[in-house]
């Protein structure tokens, strides 16, 4: 079977060959399903669009960590990630002290840990420095009270979601309060090939305006996402 995905912005199809479904689940916020194939092995959809696969797209994940500059990290905080990737090759890569996981989706989480478990397979003493909480991202840091971060990662789905809060710009001077001095910001940013305008610039704009300096969008090839470039935008604060 093929899987496809539709681009709303440029009206085009992009799909996998799977083999079968293997899951499917209709959550609070969102379609799961999750599919075999044979070149990329598991394979995560959320609300028709793909996310996730065992095997040949690591992209992602090495380009979030590599635009990373601090070894050392005492409080870091990820909004998102659900499904690991980022949290095990954080700790694959870095020394982190101390791990915040705010995942808005127990089923994601769930059914990830069935499907692709080798993100969850953690060493015992890194598992013991995670604080996982189920709970919207915004809300939850609002009420945040605890030392600052020097490091905050929101990997979540574009705007025009469930996700759209957290591309605005109160959500941006949110982290900024939330940030200890020099502490990065990292947020996946879309296609630059695509998202230039719609996305980009306005995130550009609005972390600009709110304490934030070092803006730069970092792309990179991801083959199972439409155009198959994206990109990360990382900044820090003042």
């Amino acid at each position: 079977m093929l899987v496809k995905e539709f681009n709303k912005d440029t009206k085009t199809c992009f799909a996998i060959k799977c083999q079968r479904l293997l899951y499917k689940r209709k959550s609070k916020y969102q379609t799961i399903e999750i599919y075999s194939s044979e070149y990329f092995g598991n394979v995560l959809q959320l609300e028709g669009c793909f996310m996730l696969t065992e095997k040949k797209s690591n992209q992602y994940k090495e380009t979030c960590l590599s635009i990373i500059y601090k070894k050392r990290l005492n409080n870091v905080l990820i909004i998102g990630g659900g499904d690991f990737e980022i949290v095990k090759h954080l700790f694959e890569n870095k020394i982190v002290k101390k791990l915040n996981i705010v995942e808005i989706d127990q089923e994601v989480i769930s059914s990830c840990k069935k499907f692709f478990p080798l993100n969850y397979q953690l060493k015992e003493n890194d598992n013991d420095k995670i604080n996982l909480v189920i709970d919207d991202g915004y809300k939850w840091l609002k009420k945040y009270r605890g030392k600052p971060f020097d490091l905050i990662i929101v990997d979540c789905t574009d705007p025009d979601t469930s996700a759209d809060i957290l591309y605005s710009s109160k959500f941006y001077k949110l982290i900024s309060s939330k940030l200890e001095k020099n502490g990065i910001f990292i947020q996946q940013s879309g296609s630059p090939l695509i998202h230039e305008s719609s996305i980009i610039k306005p995130m550009k704009n609005k972390l600009e305006r709110n304490s934030f300096t070092n803006i730069k969008t970092v792309q990179f090839p991801m083959p199972i996402y439409p155009s198959g470039t994206w990109s990360f935008t990382v900044c820090k604060k003042v």
